[in-house]
């Protein structure tokens, strides 16, 4: 783990998987906020370097969760942060085992943004195989009847539009051609408006800094969330009210 700006209260954030580049581009794109410092952790050598599924998403909680309750137990950081775009099970053990922590994933983050910036929102995301999970993500936050909704699309939560895909790996946003990547994000964007939305959040860690890509797309027409920073000032913002 390494400090990133001074400042009263400590915000960690995870990347559970084992790709450093993909923590060096969360660097180069967060923001801290006022008060505030960044300090980031990468995955061991033993978590998988991308995370495509339920498969891949246990097999990084494993691998990340003995370092970090080792490391965090003794009150280090204020707030965690984990940045995979999933109902990641790590924000559950952890939350199991540390205390006096707030602890939150960059899905419910950016939820959380996008339900008070407008209407009606989706999701961009990576590979096809996230549409149904991250689907099933939003209506455990929401608290709504997925397989419901998955059949009659507006029903019971008209403020969900869905999920899009890019066909695109994590790492393949940063190793493929740009314009490519440009080109499948804002296609998925541009279907998500069609279905009516008008924001949209970046559906993975590795499209944090990206949300020109969906603004130029789009024409403007819809206000982009970034799991990432949403969740960091989510998360100053619990710590900032703590009374300790």
């Amino acid at each position: 783990m390494d400090s990133y700006r001074l400042g009263n209260k400590r915000i960690l954030i995870v990347n559970p998987n084992s790709s450093s580049p993909i923590t060096e581009s969360l660097r180069k794109s967060t923001s801290s906020p006022d008060g505030c410092s960044l300090q980031y952790f990468t995955g061991p050598k033993s978590a998988p370097p991308s995370i495509d599924d339920d498969e891949t998403s246990f097999q990084s909680e494993r691998a990340c969760l003995p370092t970090l309750k080792d490391n965090l137990s003794k009150g280090d950081v204020d707030a965690i942060l984990i940045a995979c775009y999933s109902d990641h099970p790590l924000v559950h053990s952890l939350r199991a085992a540390i205390s006096n922590t707030h602890i939150i994933g960059i899905l419910e983050a950016s939820i959380t943004h996008a339900l008070l910036l407008g209407r009606t929102f989706g999701i961009v995301t990576t590979g096809a195989a996230w549409e149904p999970v991250l689907s099933k993500g939003v209506a455990e936050f929401l608290g709504f009847d997925w397989e419901a909704w998955n059949k009659d699309r507006g029903r019971p939560c008209r403020r969900f539009v869905g999920v899009a895909s890019t066909g695109l790996g994590v790492n393949e946003l940063h190793e493929a051609d740009q314009a490519e990547v440009a080109e499948r994000i804002g296609t998925a964007a541009r279907s998500l408006v069609a279905r009516g939305a008008d924001v949209i959040c970046l559906g993975c860690a590795g499209m944090s800094g990206m949300e020109d890509l969906v603004i130029s797309a789009t024409e403007g027409r819809v206000t982009v969330v970034d799991g990432v920073q949403a969740g960091v000032e989510l998360l100053a913002g619990l710590v900032r009210q703590r009374k300790l």
